[in-house]
């Protein structure tokens, strides 16, 4: 049970309406984060926008999978990387690919300067040396990506710390954080997987 409502299309507004279909339209169903993420329609209405923006941005949709695999393990959210291994699939990532990001790491070299990056990000709140940008650099990245990877990071960071916060069930087969410390002040509300 979640500990933020969840906007079902028979309890929506009309803001929020049409938000919930373009989402289901969008993902082919309606996650259960975003019927939480519905209860403001600004917030919502933002999150699609940069979806869709990012999905039309440089980075091909397995590697944008794979930084918000990276991202959300990072971050501690279950029902993120659930999500993210489920579209993966989708995107013919294997498993391997899968649990190799969520560890954020690449078999591809200029991939790996990448994810390299994105956590030392996340990690260090965006507080990195000049080293360790000039190796994303040296790895074959940009300024233009550099940027995009702010993107990437605002729209997990979204999902990441509501479904924190809200504890919503998890509507895909769940996967484990590798570090369950990462959850530890939360775990005292129960979720659990849904159909």
């Amino acid at each position: 049970m979640s500990r933020i409502a969840l906007v079902t299309p028979e309890t929506a507004t009309p803001a929020q309406q049409p938000l919930l279909e373009q989402t289901k339209a969008k993902f082919g169903k309606l996650p259960i984060i975003m019927t939480a993420l519905a209860n403001s329609p600004a917030t919502m209405n933002s999150y699609l926008a940069l979806f869709q923006n990012l999905t039309d941005g440089r980075f091909s949709k397995q590697l944008a999978r794979k930084i918000g695999l990276a991202i959300g393990e990072e971050n501690g959210c279950e029902y993120c990387i659930s999500l993210l291994a489920a579209i993966a699939k989708l995107q013919k990532l294997t498993e391997e690919d899968i649990e190799l990001a969520r560890h954020g790491k690449s078999t591809d070299p200029k991939e790996q300067a990448l994810l390299d990056f994105v956590l030392l990000l996340v990690r260090h709140k965006g507080d990195v040396t000049d080293e360790e940008l000039q190796a994303v650099r040296a790895g074959g990245w940009g300024d233009e990506d550099i940027v995009e990877v702010f993107g990437h990071l605002a729209l997990n960071f979204i999902t990441n710390y509501l479904w924190k916060v809200g504890r919503n069930d998890v509507d895909f087969p769940i996967l484990r954080l590798f570090d369950q410390g990462k959850i530890s002040r939360g775990s005292s509300h129960a979720f659990q997987q849904v159909a």
